[in-house]
């Protein structure tokens, strides 16, 4: 094996090169990803200068965590919960946009009604 290709063989990832985290700086990052909600992960990890795939498997386990503490329920019943609390954040959006669209309206006509 020549040389330039031993080096190119030894630049490759190993799986005892992956970087450990602290507990910390998991949790922080996953804080940030939480109060961000505008944000991509792929921008907030990018931001920390992590892999996007690393922050997203961390966040996804914190909301596992934060669903089932305790490890007792099945991964099933975690996805189903998961799948519920994302059309109740897609009810909760139209309820809102309803509320501002009708408050949108009822403005719109008050000034109508005054200008005449």
């Amino acid at each position: 094996m020549s040389d330039e290709r031993k080096r190119r063989v030894d630049r490759r990832p190993r799986l005892t090169d992956r970087r450990k985290y602290p507990v910390e700086v998991r949790m922080a990052a996953v804080q940030i990803v939480r109060e961000s909600p505008g944000r991509t992960i792929r921008s907030i990890a990018a931001d920390l200068g992590l892999k996007e795939d690393t922050l997203a498997r961390w966040v996804r386990r914190a909301r596992d965590a934060q669903i089932d503490p305790d490890g007792s329920m099945s991964d099933a019943a975690k996805q189903r919960i998961r799948e519920l609390e994302r059309e109740n954040a897609r009810l909760r959006r139209d309820l809102d946009f309803e509320r501002k669209a009708k408050a949108f309206i009822r403005q719109n006509l008050h000034r109508r009604s005054d200008s005449r």
